[in-house]
């Protein structure tokens, strides 16, 4: 098949990495697959004489800074930069799949001649643009995919439409993994750090903070993409780890925190588990689908500082729950691989443009 991807950037986020997991390995499934970024970056949230220069900013990004490259990803398909996504500029295919919400108006105007037209739904983006936009992208006639049962359900009972197929992320044991796990007498504790307010962060450091004074003992790391502000300074903190770097943080901490408010399905959660980690979260992304409580994670509402601190204060305790939810995971998430997770995509794909 000829499969096209429409990207609104190339930047490192979650959602685009996972994009360009399945532009691989369909790819190595001999599929001729190309990647679109426009020069003429999507408006997104930027209105206003401000919201203009941010988009003029991130346009330069698009073309400039970032265009074709991406040096944070082995991508093995071609990025092609184009001024916008249009009829001409986008190949025949025989699908084309929008990945944002604004590029899911642009595949929805692109003719017939531009394949089936799928929506790939990796989040509820109202973070990142009008409200009736983004919802007005989901009532658009597309083939819609999404990665998490949470997500089904606001299609289906909230807007009223269907989902052609639910595949979840996969993990990439190649890139996570951890042969000999080891537990920390002092323990330790690691969060991702993050800017924006739906991540958690502060509300995992509160929840860090009440643990601290039980057990002064342990420690805490962070790492993120950028050093900002609201840091401690008794917490060691990397910036934009390589990926071996993040391996070892995952496989020597004893504890992950993902204190998120909302999600899609994210991959940190995962990737601790990989990495035999215990995980403390909320109830939000992947979470319903691969955490039971006490079992393969520790699971509390979001907002819930106290519940995160107990969660924490117990495992801290209990070095048996510990183990048995760092071995117990890891059990779960070797389950989600790349392999089925693109064997269900490509079946998605192959019946929706035969029919």
């Amino acid at each position: 098949m000829k499969i096209n991807f429409i990207l609104p950037f190339t930047s490192l986020t979650g959602g685009i990495k996972v994009i360009f997991e399945y532009a691989n390995r369909l790819h190595d499934r001999g599929h001729d697959v190309i990647c679109y970024v426009p020069m003429l970056a999507y408006r997104f949230n930027n209105y206003g004489l401000v919201g203009e220069l941010k988009r003029f900013k991130s346009s330069i990004g698009n073309t400039l800074k970032r265009g074709t490259r991406v040096n944070w990803f082995d991508l093995k398909v071609p990025v092609k930069l184009v001024p916008i996504i249009s009829n001409k500029f986008i190949r025949d295919a025989d699908a084309t799949i929008a990945t944002a919400w604004p590029t899911a108006y642009s595949v929805n105007n692109l003719d017939e001649s531009k394949g089936e037209k799928f929506y790939f739904i990796q989040h509820y983006e109202i973070w990142s643009g009008p409200k009736d936009l983004v919802d007005g992208s989901y009532k658009l006639p597309l083939k819609r995919i999404v990665i998490a049962k949470w997500l089904k359900d606001l299609m289906e009972k909230e807007f009223k439409v269907g989902v052609t197929s639910l595949i979840p992320n996969g993990m990439n044991f190649k890139e996570f993994y951890n042969d000999n796990k080891v537990f920390n007498k002092n323990k330790v504790i690691l969060m991702l750090y993050h800017n924006l307010e739906w991540k958690g962060y502060k509300d995992g450091l509160k929840a860090f903070k009440i643990v601290k004074e039980k057990h002064p003992e342990i420690k805490l790391r962070l790492f993120g993409l950028k050093r900002g502000e609201g840091i401690p300074n008794y917490a060691e903190f990397y910036e934009n780890p390589a990926k071996d770097i993040l391996r070892n943080l995952y496989s020597t901490s004893d504890i992950f925190v993902s204190p998120s408010w909302t999600e899609g399905w994210h991959l940190p959660p995962m990737e601790a588990m990989t990495c035999k980690c215990a995980v403390v979260a909320t109830n939000v992304g992947c979470i319903p689908d691969i955490g039971v409580h006490k079992d393969t994670a520790m699971v509390c509402e979001p907002h819930n500082i106290e519940g995160l601190a107990n969660n924490m204060i117990e495992l801290i305790e209990n070095e048996e729950l510990l183990k048995k939810i760092s071995y117990q995971g890891y059990e779960k998430i070797k389950n989600y691989t790349w392999d089925n997770s693109t064997d269900l995509f490509e079946k998605t794909l192959n019946k929706e443009v035969s029919k």
